[in-house]
């Protein structure tokens, strides 16, 4: 196997080691992962990049919403929000769903809804929303202390149009 090396934009290099060892990275001038700087608060366009319906933690069923910021100074960042349907949560879950679909997919029919067959279906898929993002603060788990970006409302696109 022959050598190969790629020079990155920023400078670093990647390529097979000497006798086809693998790939080899120059990683002494790669800063460490600082993880990602939350947005801050604020309404940001978006589009419905992909939805999935699974079960919580707790199993009970939940969407997962993933908005990506269409414009400004963090396009192309990607948010989450997640829709508990059954049990503790649900209260909150159900309610946010139903928002969702009035102001994004308001042809969707509420008296026969199917989450499953709704994300199968990529319905939401590239719709045009604006998010209104929070910052909280983790109370447990391992992130307990960090500051997290949460969705606090979706509303409609500004002009009403959808992709």
């Amino acid at each position: 196997m022959s050598d190969f090396l790629f020079e990155e934009e920023n400078g670093s290099a990647v390529g097979t080691g000497a006798a086809g060892d693998g790939l080899v990275f120059n990683l002494t001038d790669v800063e460490e992962d600082r993880g990602f700087d939350i947005i801050p608060k604020g309404d940001y366009p978006c589009i419905v990049d992909e939805q999935e319906f699974g079960e919580s933690k707790s199993g009970n069923p939940m969407i997962t919403t993933k908005f990506k910021i269409t414009e400004g100074e963090y396009e192309g960042r990607v948010v989450f929000d997640y829709w508990v349907l059954a049990g503790k949560g649900s209260e909150f879950g159900l309610g946010k769903l139903k928002k969702f679909l009035t102001r994004v997919t308001p042809e969707a029919d509420l008296a026969a809804f199917n989450p499953e067959t709704f994300c199968e279906d990529g319905e939401a898929i590239n719709r045009e929303c604006i998010v209104t993002l929070g910052v909280q603060k983790q109370t447990k788990g391992e992130y307990k202390g960090e500051s997290r970006n949460t969705v606090k409302d979706i509303k409609p696109a500004s002009n009403g149009s959808f992709l």
